[in-house]
């Protein structure tokens, strides 16, 4: 778990990307989210919270993302929108993202590598499409068993 200080280094590091670099544009910011205007006053839950939400908007990386995508776009590395892909494409399968062990053991069933950080360029696309179809799947599935219960009450 984090620090106080290593919260605030976040948020203000994040609020800065977003363009809150002025004081008052800052502390109007922290306000409009949290009710106070300085991070001090602020609990460490909302400490946590204000860093996810600058995570969700782009504004800061995901640490735990840079073990798992090893050397983003040099060679023949996947690229960062390849990676950003295949992210969302987990969060919609109900994963925490490419940091999760599911992600990490369909990597290494489907693409027949050890962990995500080795995989390729190519072998990044066959795996986008895989999860593709995985979530086409999941949906294909609810949507016969939605139609089926729909069929036994009538």
């Amino acid at each position: 778990m984090a620090t106080r200080e290593q919260y605030y280094a976040l948020i203000h590091l994040g609020a800065a990307r977003l363009g809150h670099k002025e004081d008052a544009d800052y502390r109007a910011w922290l306000e409009s989210l949290t009710g106070k205007r300085s991070c001090k006053e602020c609990s460490e839950a909302e400490l946590a919270s204000l860093v996810t939400t600058l995570r969700a908007c782009n504004a800061l990386e995901n640490p735990r993302l840079k073990g798992v995508k090893g050397g983003i776009g040099q060679g023949d590395r996947p690229t960062e929108p390849q990676w950003r892909l295949a992210n969302e494409l987990c969060r919609q399968l109900d994963m925490t993202g490419c940091d999760d062990a599911r992600f990490a053991a369909f990597a290494k069933r489907n693409a027949k590598v050890d962990h995500p950080r080795f995989l390729t360029k190519e072998s990044m696309r066959l795996l986008i499409a895989a999860l593709i179809a995985w979530k086409n799947n999941l949906k294909a599935k609810k949507t016969q068993s939605t139609s089926d219960s729909e069929g036994k009450s009538s």
